[in-house]
């Protein structure tokens, strides 16, 4: 497979799962700081924008919504992340199955012609959520299952560990102890998962379990492991050794699966700090082995 088909379809999985697990982190957390009017909205705008690595500050929920969202030459933004899915699609458009690119091409074009109300948000994003959605199944469904789709769950695998990192590692529960923990739940979808366990909704417990659940797709264990499948089929197809590329991940997953589900507060701190370097490291790592062009001629002299 051409690194530039490989690169495109890795980076198209992130992105979309950039933009989706930042709309819904964004649509609970806005919710969270307009209900909780108490608390000094300031340091949660800062906490939120510092976590995701946005260069721009906000002071006020509303001023968050636009922060957030953003434009479209930032692609650690909503908008931008979606832009830039859409523009990897583009480059490689006779590669993208057809119904994919028009399913994306709609939610692209949702976020250029629809802007969220600041004050209130939740219905533009809501709907960009179906649409991503959408634009998933589209992929799921049609998409051959070959080297492009390792790539494009290898990056939406890593991403989504990323995210959820980055959300464990903003600890929610400490600004707003009682509605914290179930923020963080619906942020990644997990509440009614989690309440089907039949635990008390604690933010001990709602750490463990987006840590160290084994089923629940958006927990780091979940993720991580999709990851090493991932990685372990592009290395099948490609006839490649990934023994260097599937380290990091590897002993992420293996360091989560032995920890069991009552783990320590100070573990828990330790797996999510791991899982954000070995998401930096593998995406290296996948970047050095895959998309790199054929080695350059040197001329002897």
């Amino acid at each position: 497979m051409l690194s530039r088909l490989a690169e495109s379809y890795f980076w198209m999985g992130r992105y979309l799962e950039r933009a989706e697990g930042t709309t819904r982190l964004l649509i609970e957390y806005h919710q969270l700081m307009v209900h909780e009017h108490r608390v000094d909205p300031a340091p949660g705008c800062d906490l939120l924008t510092n976590r995701l690595g946005l260069a721009n500050t906000a002071r006020t929920p509303s001023e968050l919504v636009s922060v957030v969202y953003g434009g479209p030459d930032e692609p650690s933004t909503i908008h931008g992340s979606l832009t830039a899915a859409r523009n990897n699609a583009r480059s490689i458009r006779d590669s993208v199955p057809a119904d994919f690119f028009e399913a994306l091409n709609k939610s692209y074009l949702r976020t250029q012609n629809a802007q969220p109300d600041p004050r209130s948000p939740g219905t533009i994003l809501r709907a960009l959520l179906e649409s991503l959605a959408a634009v998933q199944g589209v992929f799921d469904w049609i998409a051959p299952h070959d080297e492009a789709r390792s790539f494009f769950n290898l990056g939406a695998s890593l991403e989504r560990l990323d995210i959820v990192a980055r959300m464990l590692n903003m600890h929610i529960e400490r600004e707003w102890p009682h509605q914290g923990p179930p923020t963080m739940l619906r942020a990644v979808g997990g509440l009614s998962t989690f309440l089907r366990g039949r635990v008390p909704l604690t933010a001990e417990r709602v750490r463990s379990f987006l840590v160290t659940d084994s089923v629940f797709p958006r927990s780091l264990l979940h993720s991580a492991t999709r990851s090493e499948v991932s990685i372990r089929d592009i290395a099948t197809t490609t006839s490649t050794r990934v023994d260097s590329m599937v380290q990091a991940i590897g002993l992420l997953r293996s360091e989560i699966a032995y920890s069991g589900a009552s783990v320590t507060n100070v573990r828990i701190e330790s797996l999510v700090n791991q899982a954000i370097r070995a998401v930096a490291v593998t995406s290296t790592d996948t970047r050095d082995q895959f998309f790199h062009p054929a080695g350059s001629i040197v001329w002897s002299h």
